[in-house]
């Protein structure tokens, strides 16, 4: 049984004021998790996510391959923009984004060659496989999980609008008042 902090007198269990000092109960609130975004949030961050990195891939005018960099970034930044709470959902965006923007950036690749009517082993016939291609496309799902824990962490440090309350205790013959008002503590970044 919960007791006042103040007198020591039982409390029943709903109760908001103690009913010998009319001290204010202290409620313990167990912290719980933000529900998961729902899929077509998800799907949307990731379509996003990859029509921004085809757009950062499209204008590489230096002809360096850039690997899995456009995808990163724009998975940081769309979870950033959808407010990502919680890890799972970052992770899950940065997948969906990297998915995705491979397969449009393949599409486009071999949309081209085909409508050109060019063969793949004509367009890459002096290129010669390297061990950075190698390792980089091995590092590509290991870099979506460093842009999703990077976008949330990012996310997660955001100011958020919060509303703070002001108590007040007046003691008068007849008791103790209490009141409260909201104000606006901080603005939204």
């Amino acid at each position: 049984m919960k007791r006042c902090d103040k007198c020591g007198f039982p409390l029943p269990e709903d109760a908001e004021y103690c009913p010998n000092c009319g001290a204010p109960v202290r409620k313990t609130v167990m912290p719980t998790k933000a529900p998961l975004m729902s899929l077509d949030k998800i799907l949307q961050a990731g379509v996003l996510g990859a029509f921004i990195s085809v757009m950062i891939a499209s204008l590489n005018s230096f002809g360096i391959q850039l690997y899995f960099i456009p995808s990163f970034i724009s998975s940081i930044l769309v979870i950033f923009l959808f407010r990502t709470k919680r890890l799972e959902e970052a992770v899950l965006i940065a997948f969906t984004v990297y998915l995705f923007a491979d397969a449009i950036l393949g599409g486009m690749m071999l949309g081209t060659l085909y409508l050109e009517n060019i063969s793949l082993s004509e367009a890459y016939s002096g290129y010669e496989l390297s061990f950075l291609d190698v390792v980089a496309y091995l590092f590509n799902p290991i870099s979506a999980i460093i842009a999703a824990y990077i976008g949330n962490k990012i996310t997660l440090g955001a100011k958020e609008e919060r509303i703070g309350y002001e108590f007040k205790e007046e003691r008068e013959e007849g008791g103790i008042i209490y009141s409260s008002r909201g104000d606006l503590l901080s603005h939204k970044i």
